[in-house]
């Protein structure tokens, strides 16, 4: 069985929904990697360019040149995207700096709002296409 997007996004609000750093942590993971995911479905369903011509760049960062090169709109994403992807680098890897519960809402909420443009965005392209 595969998961989905919003399987990981409502265990990004299971998780922030009970107090602890460890969780708050794990929520912002989990969460960004929702995003992650759908980001990259509607990148390949509007066929953003795959990769810069002359780089060598890591899968998010990939990910994140998509968008950034494809337009005024969809670079602002591409922005948030990398937004998304340093708190998820913080709560993973600066584990001696505290990690507020509040922290992770408001990464969550902020990813459920990206995901929702996402979404909106895939949906005309579907309309457009037929």
């Amino acid at each position: 069985m595969s998961v989905c997007s919003n399987e990981l996004m409502s265990l990004a609000r299971e998780l922030v929904g009970v107090e602890g750093e460890c969780r708050a942590r794990a929520a912002v993971g989990r969460s960004y990697y929702a995003l992650f995911h759908e980001a990259l479905a509607t990148a390949d369903l509007l066929k953003l360019p795959q990769c810069p011509p002359n780089g060598k760049l890591a899968t998010h960062e990939r990910l994140i040149y998509r968008y950034e090169s494809g337009g005024k709109g969809l670079a602002a994403l591409g922005r948030t995207l990398r937004k998304q992807k340093q708190m998820r680098a913080v709560a993973d890897y600066d584990i001696h700096e505290e990690f507020r519960t509040g922290e992770a809402r408001l990464h969550i909420a902020n990813t459920e709002r990206v995901m929702g443009d996402l979404r909106r965005i895939s949906q005309a392209e579907v309309v457009s296409q037929s």
